[in-house]
């Protein structure tokens, strides 16, 4: 398991195209992958941070974080392979990308409009507060 810069495109279309089940689900409630999602996708990542976390080789998760907000907010995507490694370490690694944002932008929003249960306990873990049943916060 590595950390490393989105090496553009090509990683967005890897995970895209293993996006998990709970992801899919998630995006396309908001309208994926008609036009207009597509297109504030790509907007959001044009004006991120984009760490992607490789494991077996191949891109598994993609977290980008767009400073440009008033707050700044998250993205995540991730594949199915990622949820069928899950690990400490894992858990550690995306903690410390996220105080290292934090430490560099200051609190970082999430909107998450998954239905998983486990949704709001795994960004609890990794160190967000939650404000309600769709928004977190992560503070450095």
């Amino acid at each position: 398991m590595k950390l490393r810069p989105c090496a553009g495109w090509s990683d967005i279309d890897s995970i895209l195209d293993r996006l998990s089940d709970q992801h899919r689900e998630e995006y396309e409630s908001l309208g994926y992958p008609e036009e207009p999602f597509m297109a504030n996708m790509a907007e959001f990542m044009v004006n991120s941070d984009i760490q992607v976390l490789e494991f077996d080789g191949r891109p598994q998760a993609l977290l980008a974080v767009n400073p440009s907000d008033p707050i700044p907010t998250t993205w995540l995507m991730v594949t199915k392979e990622f949820f069928t490694k899950p690990s400490i370490a894992t858990v550690r690694l995306c903690r410390r990308v996220m105080e290292g944002c934090a430490a560099k932008y200051g609190p970082i929003l999430s909107v998450s409009h998954a239905k998983h249960p486990k949704m709001a306990k795994w960004l609890k873990t990794i160190g967000f507060e939650q404000i309600n049943d769709k928004v977190f916060l992560f503070r450095a």
